[in-house]
Order: structure tokens, then sequence, then C-alpha cells
């Protein structure tokens, strides 16, 4: 257990007492597994409690150990990918954490992603989502070179409104998944 280490952690980060005993309240198996993780990441205060709520959420409703999900063959590979600088692991690890504490939003920001590719649309064409689908929204963005490529553009976009994958899409976004229907017959 790793108790010093933490406090000095913590400490050094300015992290409020709250955070820190909640921290410490926890199994020391559970300590030392986010200790480990926020030490070698460097994480803040704010993306530890993020990633607190989310694991004690996720230890609660699977029966699981703190210990245990960081451990997860999932978030091991992150950790240990040399390839990712600092920043990057902490992203998606946290990202990791969110789809497992969320797991329908999580899915249905997948289905919108591949309901996105599946449109096939130009490289100039960028459609994509907020975070948590914050707002419900569909963020377009394109770049064009000149007025004909601009009107091209337009033109392509203007198809792709039309299309049932773009409607399945808003569907998602409003919460109407094939699921929903389904309970609603």
């Amino acid at each position: 257990m790793q108790t010093s280490a933490i406090r000095d952690y913590a400490k050094a980060k300015g992290f409020h007492r709250q955070t820190l005993d909640r921290w410490l309240g926890w199994q020391p198996a559970d300590q030392d597994a986010l200790e480990e993780i926020a030490s070698s990441l460097k994480i803040g205060e704010n993306h530890l409690r993020d990633m607190m709520d989310w694991l004690e959420e996720i230890a609660l409703r699977d029966g699981a150990k703190i210990h245990e999900i960081l451990a997860r063959p999932a978030v091991f590979s992150i950790k240990t990918d040399p390839r990712l600088g600092r920043a990057d692991k902490l992203k998606r690890i946290k990202e990791q954490l969110r789809r497992w504490r969320f797991p329908r939003l999580a899915g249905i920001e997948e289905s919108i992603r591949i309901k996105i590719r599946s449109l096939k649309l130009p490289s100039e064409i960028r459609l994509g989502v907020p975070a948590g689908l914050e707002g419900g929204r569909l963020q377009v963005e394109f770049s064009a070179g000149s007025v004909a490529e601009f009107g091209k553009l337009a033109q392509r976009l203007s198809e792709t409104a039309s299309t049932t994958l773009a409607a399945e899409i808003f569907d998602l976004l409003a919460g109407r998944t094939p699921e929903n229907e389904q309970g609603q017959s």
C-alpha cells in the first residue's frame, strides 16, 4: 500500500482534501492501481475525479474491484503502448472508462460513426458529433478551394441530407434507436 505516495502526489498536484480522502477511502489495491496510472500520466485533479466517478460506478454496476477494471486488457494495452504520449494515454484511458460507464451512449456514438463512414463523403466534407452527443446536433465542416468546388460540395451535402442514412443519424441523435422503436410497438 502506497498511502504516502498518494499523499505526496496529491500534495504536489494541489488536490483538495476531499479528493484525497475519497481516494484514501478505497481498498489498498484499488488505491495503488489508480496511483500507478495517476503518477505515470501526471493526472490532474479534474481528470482524476472523472476517472474516480466512472470507476466507482463501473465497479458498483459490474460487481468488480477498481484494480480489476484498471487491469483489463483494454486499459493495460493503452498504458503500455510505447507509441502513445502521456496526454494520448490519458485521453484514451478516460475514453475507455467512459465507454464502460456509459455503454449505451458509446454504442450510439459508434453507430453514428459507422453511418457517417457509410455515407462515403469526400474527404473535404467532415461530419461529426460533439462528445457525449451534447446538444443532439450534427457538426458539418467542409473546405473548398474555388466557387465551383464549393458548389459541388454543397450539392453533395444536399443530396446526402435526403438519404436514409442521414435520417438514421438524426434519429440516433434524437435518442430514437431501433431498440426504442421495438419497445413502443
